[in-house]
């Protein structure tokens, strides 16, 4: 049995379904583990292993006009600098030391994997956000205009933490790899999205985090009124026309979802990861700003799983009506989720640690 903590990013849904699906099946193989998150993973995590569960100060983002502000950001977690350093002070002197871990698994949570760095305790990066600064990629549409966005992600992943023993990078899109320590795996996805049955109904799906507005929405969907479209994001149940708004719901945003003749939404890896499971085709809008999202969109284009723009309009979504009715691609390059797989190569790289570590393969 090997002692391990588990720090988890907590900003971000994904992270800690990730991390729940993963941290659960390292406590079946008989392991003891810690759990560190905060915000979002904290309040998520805590739910499912109550006391294994600690909190970690936790970086916060600051968004201005529907994109991350950097210099908000900076001066929003300086100025939480000095409570930063006495809860994690804490944390590490009764929870970490006391715990004497064989091994650290980060999500993106950089805190817990700069003690591990110090203190020589082997850790592991589990994220996909990595894939921007370990992999070869191409250049988005756009690239001058988005050389900002582009040097700050990678700054921030960049300073997030080093020394990772292995990195691997949950991805969808097969690209080289800079390092011989990172390695790439399939996406995983939660269990209940592998318990639901894709079929193509006769609905658009649309998540809107995307900065339209509902009434310039409500305009631009109404003018295919051929097609009915399912509306979440706005938390409010109406109908007007082909619209039809529907009030937060995990379970009907699910069977929503797999009933889906499309899917609109920003281009968050989660939501990407489940339409790929399901193969449901995307009209991405990335966030202005967010480099990854605009990575992600370019690349889900690029290999046919659909098509990006920087903002929804009718020529766009005419355009993604008509892609509706071309088959899914089979692309060599596309990494398709695959738990199974995922859990293969996560074994694969626990094994050749100093001190291997054991998981079961279902």
């Amino acid at each position: 049995m090997a002692k391990i903590i588990y720090g988890v990013a907590g900003e971000g849904f994904g992270h800690s379904t990730r991390s729940h699906l993963i941290g659960q099946r390292l406590i079946d193989a008989g392991h003891d583990v810690m759990f560190v998150g905060s915000k979002k993973s904290l309040l998520y995590l805590k739910q499912y292993f109550g006391q294994r569960v600690k909190e970690v100060f936790g970086l916060s983002f600051a968004y201005g006009q529907g994109c991350v502000d950097p210099i908000k950001t900076l001066k929003r977690n300086l100025l939480k600098l000095p409570k930063a350093k006495r809860q994690n002070k804490e944390l590490f002197k009764e929870h970490f030391e006391p715990f004497g871990p064989d091994l650290v698994v980060s999500d993106f949570e950089p805190f817990s994997a700069w003690w591990a760095w110090r203190k020589k305790v082997p850790f592991i990066s589990i994220d996909n956000e990595h894939i921007l600064t370990l992999c070869e990629l191409e250049s988005a549409k756009g690239g001058a205009k988005n050389w900002f966005s582009r040097m700050t992600a990678k700054v921030v992943i960049q300073c997030h933490y080093v020394g990772a023993v292995a990195y691997i990078i949950i991805n969808f899109f097969k690209a080289p790899l800079r390092i011989s320590s990172a390695v790439l795996a399939p996406p995983v996805v939660r269990p209940v999205i592998c318990t639901l049955q894709s079929r193509p109904g006769d609905h658009i799906l649309v998540y809107s985090t995307t900065g339209t507005g509902e009434e310039q929405l409500r305009k631009i969907l109404g003018r295919f009124s051929g097609q009915k479209f399912y509306i979440y994001g706005f938390d409010k149940s109406a109908e007007d026309g082909n619209c039809v708004f529907k009030k937060r719901s995990t379970e009907g945003f699910l069977a929503d979802l797999a009933s889906a003749r499309g899917v609109v939404a920003s281009a968050g890896f989660s939501l990407i990861s489940e339409c790929l499971y399901l193969k449901k085709k995307m009209l991405l809008l990335p966030l202005a700003g967010q480099y990854e999202q605009i990575i992600n969109a370019h690349y889900i284009q690029k290999l046919g799983l659909g098509l990006s723009a920087e903002k929804l309009n009718e020529p766009i979504l005419a355009r993604f009506l008509d892609e509706l009715d071309k088959p899914m691609p089979t692309d060599e390059r596309i990494i398709w989720p695959d738990n199974d797989k995922f859990f293969q190569i996560f074994q694969d790289v626990l094994n050749k640690l100093d001190a291997p570590v054991s998981i079961s393969l279902r």
